[in-house]
């Protein structure tokens, strides 16, 4: 496929009619193929090239506000609640820049507007009431699972075959890998629905693991490339970085200058990374859902 003009969206899957109605929708998502998943970068990459200084803006604050709910220890389930908001409000962005409004800071916020506020909290709600539940749920299996071989086998007797204690851990971490995919998969697309279609909460989320679950191939090939891209851009604002750190001599204060390359890296990766995933989330809730 090709595009006449990199900083307007690509027609694939960005030209369709605006999906005002939850009757517009595929209702529990069409499966698409594994190419799909390399359109969505294209289509994410296309979206932040229009405009990324608005974009990058948009990344800052909003880390800034994770870092600021992240430092109280309380007030930090908080952003469990209040990242669907924003990221409901940048679907909505998304949804503008693709019907010829330009992205702005402003839109980011507009998820905490009637009558989205409400929907888009209770998936934050519910998105934190499952995550303590899977965690307690480990806890559980990987407490019993422990006292359980201690009492078949001995404790003495398990404490001299680490493989079999080895091989018990990698279960929990491989059952504490599915159910954090699961659980992700529940918040892929429930922004954009709750926020484009008003639908409710619990079924959102329904929906959103229904789809991911009808399209893992093209989200498998999606997950790759990102990987490949952020591996590159590490390697190379890594390199950058670690320049910067040797000219300021920033060992000279106590801190190597790998510590400061690794730094430097992670924000500007982020800041230029974060948006391309929003802008996905947006491409591939249209592809799966719009049709």
């Amino acid at each position: 496929m090709t595009f006449d003009n990199p900083f307007q969206p690509p027609a694939s899957t960005l030209d369709l009619a605006p999906p005002e109605l939850p009757g517009a929708l595929i209702t529990d998502g069409r499966t698409v193929p594994a190419s799909r998943g390399w359109q969505w970068v294209r289509d994410s990459f296309t979206m932040v090239a229009a405009a990324p200084l608005t974009w990058a803006g948009i990344t800052v604050v909003f880390f800034l506000l994770a870092i600021a709910i992240s430092i109280l220890p309380i007030v930090s389930l908080l952003w469990n609640v209040g990242m669907p908001i924003l990221l409901g409000g940048l679907m909505l962005g998304c949804h503008a820049m693709t019907h010829g409004e330009p992205i702005a800071l402003r839109h980011m916020f507009s998820g905490f507007e009637a009558p989205r506020l409400q929907n888009l909290a209770m998936v934050g709600v519910l998105y934190l009431a499952a995550t303590v539940v899977m965690v307690f749920a480990l806890v559980i299996v990987g407490v019993g699972g422990a006292f359980g071989l201690a009492a078949m086998v001995g404790t003495e007797q398990l404490e001299a075959q680490p493989l079999l204690v080895g091989s018990g851990m990698a279960i929990i971490i491989l059952l504490a890998f599915g159910l954090g995919a699961a659980l992700s998969m529940t918040i892929w697309f429930a922004p954009a629905l709750v926020a484009l279609h008003n639908i409710a909460p619990l079924e959102a989320m329904r929906m959103s693991l229904r789809g991911s679950l009808r399209n893992m191939v093209p989200f498998l090939v999606y997950g790759v490339l990102l990987l490949l891209v952020l591996l590159v851009a590490g390697c190379v604002g890594g390199g950058f970085a670690m320049a910067i750190g040797f000219v300021l001599r920033s060992g000279a204060f106590g801190i190597p200058e790998a510590l400061i390359g690794a730094a430097i890296t992670s924000v500007v990766v982020g800041i230029a990374m974060a948006p391309t995933v929003w802008c996905a989330m947006y491409a591939s809730y249209r592809d799966v859902f719009v049709g």
